[in-house]
Formats: structure tokens, sequence, C-alpha cells
């Protein structure tokens, strides 16, 4: 193998700030940049790091020994569905928190609660990415996938198929496929998703299963992710972070405790 040959540290990529250079640091603008760029390297036998906002990646200084591709694909398109929701298709490269904040700021319900993680919306999907109350497979319709083993891409793969659960998918921890767009259908009454989380609906001072303006959603929550230091600032250290290692352990009903977390 040999030592990297790119000039960009991968720190300038990742939520840590760590990580030397790449060999190869690919920036795949759209879906066809990135079939082609990790088709590329593939077909080569070089090492594929797949690079989203970088918040659940941790680099070594001496940086990767491969190509790695970095997701760059924009766009946000919306159309009405017979049932009277949004069908949201939004590109794989897109900043996941500014793609709530434009559902938000259309009226759009569902994701609201979704707000302030890092990180890029074609990560979402691949550890059911999930906060107070609300997860993406409540919303989720379908993804296109390119599938490194055949080389094909994979339009409309069903949510049902993604083996969805608690912080996991089968593109979880697997190489084989990457998410190269995703579509959710989301509200068009001007209202949030149920306030299911208890301190959210304290917050906001409503009942649970109550709906809501989202933007008065995502404001509670940003609030609350800011006093635990889990926004992202450029200027507070304290906020650098890999993202949530951790999940919550999941017991029989009779064993499990009375509190929130």
């Amino acid at each position: 193998m040999s030592a990297p040959t790119t000039t960009t540290r991968l720190s300038a990529h990742t939520t840590l700030r760590l990580g030397g250079p790449a060999t190869r640091l690919v920036t795949a603008s759209d879906a066809d940049a990135v079939v082609a760029a990790v088709g590329a390297a593939d077909a080569a036998g070089e090492p594929v790091l797949v690079l989203g906002g970088g918040s659940n990646l941790v680099v070594a200084d001496a940086g990767f020994d491969g190509t790695a591709v970095l997701l760059a694909s924009r766009g946000v398109r919306t159309e009405p569905r017979p049932d009277g929701s949004v069908l949201v298709t939004v590109e794989a490269g897109e900043d996941w928190d500014a793609v709530v904040a434009s559902t938000v700021e259309r009226g759009l319900g569902g994701l609201e609660c979704l707000s302030g993680i890092p990180g890029r919306t074609g990560a979402t999907p691949v550890q059911n990415v999930g906060a107070y109350g609300v997860e993406i497979a409540d919303l989720l319709v379908d993804v296109d996938l390119y599938d490194r083993r055949s080389g094909e891409v994979r339009e409309h793969v069903p949510a049902a198929e993604l083996g969805l659960g608690y912080r996991t998918s089968v593109l979880k921890g697997r190489a084989a496929a990457i998410v190269l767009r995703v579509r959710f259908a989301l509200g068009a009454d001007g209202l949030s998703a149920p306030i299911r989380y208890g301190e959210l609906a304290r917050t906001l001072d409503v009942a649970a299963g109550e709906r809501v303006d989202p933007a008065r959603a995502r404001a509670a929550v940003l609030g609350l992710r800011r006093g635990k230091g889990m926004v992202l600032d450029p200027a507070d250290h304290d906020t650098w972070s890999a993202g949530s290692f951790f999940t919550n352990p999941i017991l029989p009903v009779a064993d499990a405790p009375q509190v929130e977390g």
C-alpha cells in the first residue's frame, strides 16, 4: 500500500477534528460521482472510506491508506402524495439539520424532533437515527442504494426491506451498499409529529401525544440539546464529539426502570 499523498487532512471532515490525509480524496458532487468514485476504487482493489458529516468517525493521525469519497451531493425535492402528505426526496450529501430546518420552514411536520443531529442525510437510515420520541423508521418511504457487490444502483428500496430497528438496520456495520438518496413522507397540515418524549412535552407544556407548530418543537429540541452540549458549535470545543456512542438497554417491560433516558 502507498503512503497518503493528499494534502487535505481528513480532520477537516470529522467532528472530532482528528485524522491525517488519505491516499486519495474525491469529492462526489452527485450520486453518479459517488458511484464512479467508489466503483473505480473497488475495481482497483483499493480500500474505500465514505465520508459524510464525520460525526461517527475517528481517523488516525497516520491518515487513510485508500480512497476517501466525500459525499457532497445536494438537492431536496418535494411533491404531494395522494393521501395528503408530502414526499420529500433528499440527496445523501445534504446536511441533515439543514434538511430538517427547511422542512420546518415549509410547515411540514415529522422531522422536527430530529433537529440538531450532526451528519449527512444518507447516514440517517443506516442506524435508524432517532431522538425525542421520533426515529427515521417513522417517516422513511424508501432509499436509492449503490450495491457494491453487483455494481448496480437499486432505486426505491422500501424502508420495510432495510431491517430498521432501534438504532440499527441491515446497512449498519456493512460496506456492501451506499445510500445515494432518501425519501420521507411528511405531514402537510402544519403540525408536528405527536410529542411523545416526556422531557420535550414538559418543555413545551403540552400533554403527551399532542401536536404543535413544527417550528416550536424544533426550537425546544435545539434548546434541550444545547443544554446538554449536543449541538455542534465550531467555536465551542466542548461540543466537538463523535456523536452518541451508546444505546439504551432493551429490557422486558416488567423489569424496565420507570425513568426517562
